[in-house]
């Protein structure tokens, strides 16, 4: 409940922010799922395997012209660690992944349905739940495409697929308590793929 006050009052934040810039914005609420990702525990060599699942998110955007777009992006998954194969694994803990990134669009300048690139960079939050262990900060990028179809003026569908790397920064021991970490991973990070749908409401 707190996670999704605390992404609804940053969202408002943003929303008051975009008159002061004298910009017009985009609103759209999205719904997503997220595959993949798997960590390499560095003494045993086992795969640690995020478990896929449903993501949910804002974007706002801010227009520069009719093609160009800058974008906010705020995103919620929830997920467990597993040992073992992703379909066979025995669950460690179950984490909390709240994302925040700033990127762009580029779309085509055609009337009808609008094809796109996008991408965002920034900073992903890993909360243990439950588990007594430390929250764990990662970088991320992702890249992707899609298209837009509009349903009215100020209406339309977002459909879209992302890749995402997620890059843990001069770390290789995570999920700590007081000095004691649970796993000691190889490798600087992992790679997912999402796919999702969004409603963008423009203003």
């Amino acid at each position: 409940m707190r996670r999704a006050v605390a992404l609804v009052a940053a969202m408002g934040a943003l929303l008051v922010a975009a008159p002061v810039a004298g910009a017009n914005f985009e609103l759209t609420p999205m719904v997503g799922f997220r595959i993949g990702g798997s960590f390499e525990e560095e003494s045993s060599g086992e795969k640690l395997e995020l478990d896929e699942g449903a993501v949910y998110g804002l974007l706002l955007g801010f227009p520069l012209d009719d093609q160009s777009i800058v974008e906010v992006e705020l995103a919620h998954n929830q997920t467990e660690l597993q040992s073992g194969s992703l379909f066979n694994g025995e669950p460690l803990f179950e984490l909390d992944v709240d994302s925040i990134m700033a990127g762009g669009r580029y779309q085509s300048d055609r009337d009808g349905v609008k094809g796109f690139v996008a991408g965002g960079l920034g900073l992903t939050r890993f909360s243990p739940r439950g588990a007594g262990l430390d929250d764990e900060f990662a970088a991320v990028l992702s890249i992707g495409g899609g298209a837009l179809i509009p349903l009215g003026k100020h209406l339309l569908v977002r459909l879209e697929g992302r890749g995402m790397g997620t890059f843990m920064i001069d770390r290789t021991e995570i999920f700590c308590n007081e000095g004691a970490c649970v796993i000691s991973i190889q490798g600087d990070g992992f790679l997912q793929a999402e796919f999702r749908v969004g409603m963008t409401i423009s203003f």
